[in-house]
């Protein structure tokens, strides 16, 4: 349409489609901004929900082959040979919690690596299947579920905003519009909290259940205890403290606070209860009834009967 003779005008004198310089700055003469430009580039990968959020089982696994963490194993091992109570002494512990942040480090280390090579091989397997005919909706039901227990009008949203382009100019118009109206739609709904505690859940449930039957509301507070002692017994990794649960004395939502992950009732153990606890000073699950010799007997029963990991 411009009249040139060949591609090679617009190799030489054109930018690309992405962008990856900071053209602003580069008239104004300040320094370019680099971290802004890749993420600005990489915007669409990162907010794909096919990204890997986490590392898979295995993956969190293969770090043990590391060869930094497998010295610190062997010389923990050999540690463990030299006498029948090394494992209370504080070199030990000191081992184990290098051992701990190493593989923290190594795991950290793999999921960046991880995001990292799908955002170059992803768009590439996109576009051969695409050339494959494979279509986007079977490639959009690998990828997890992006809204839950959310309202309409944000279902629309979310359902609008990630939708494929359309294949034509019309189609694209009218993706577009309709992402639109979602968005005046949404602006009308007004955000409550993200997360909701254990004992607001059974409260709202309860509400619910009242409208539909008429029936007087029952005992919240006893029911939201009763479910939260449920998750710690028959959940593989609950995300209530078993320790807080049984502490009568704390404020109720402080014995059910629900954690976000299983992780985070791991630290929250480690940092508020067994850090407190010495190795030889006996404690008791007053969940279970039950007397533990030592802070190691309360790690195992810990695992074993309740899904804490420490």
């Amino acid at each position: 349409m411009m009249g040139h003779a060949s591609i090679v005008t617009f190799l030489n004198h054109y930018l690309s489609r992405l962008v990856t310089v900071d053209t602003q700055a580069v008239v104004r003469g300040l320094e370019p901004q680099q971290a802004m430009m890749r993420a600005a580039c990489t915007m669409s990968r990162s907010i794909d929900p096919r990204r890997p959020q986490r590392l898979t089982p295995t993956q969190s696994a293969s770090v043990n082959d590391q060869p930094s963490i497998r010295i610190l194993l062997e010389r923990r091992d050999k540690l463990k040979r030299s006498g029948r109570q090394i494992t209370r002494h504080e070199k030990y512990r000191d081992l184990n919690r290098r051992i701990d942040q190493e593989r923290q480090r190594q795991r950290r280390k793999l999921l960046s690596q991880v995001k990292e090579d799908w955002e170059f091989t992803q768009p590439v397997q996109d576009v051969e299947n695409q050339l494959a005919g494979i279509c986007a909706e079977t490639v959009e039901n690998t990828a997890p579920q992006l809204h839950g227990s959310v309202a309409p009008e944000q279902r629309a949203l979310i359902d609008s905003i990630n939708a494929q382009p359309g294949i034509t100019i019309e189609e694209e118009f009218i993706r577009r519009s309709n992402a639109i109206r979602a968005v005046s739609a949404y602006c009308g709904v007004e955000e409550g909290r993200t997360n909701l505690s254990l004992y607001q859940q059974l409260s709202r449930r309860d509400r619910s259940l009242d409208k539909q039957s008429g029936t007087s509301p029952p005992d919240t507070a006893l029911d939201a205890l009763e479910a939260a002692k449920v998750a710690v017994y028959k959940e593989k990794r609950p995300l209530v403290c078993f320790v807080c649960l049984g502490n009568e004395l704390l404020p109720l939502n402080d014995r059910i606070k629900l954690f976000s992950t299983s992780s985070d009732v791991s630290k929250h153990f480690k940092r508020k209860h067994l850090k407190h606890i010495k190795p030889d000073e006996k404690s008791s699950c007053e969940i279970c009834q039950i007397s533990l010799d030592d802070r190691t007997h309360l790690q195992r029963h810990a695992l074993d009967a309740h899904g804490t990991v420490s």
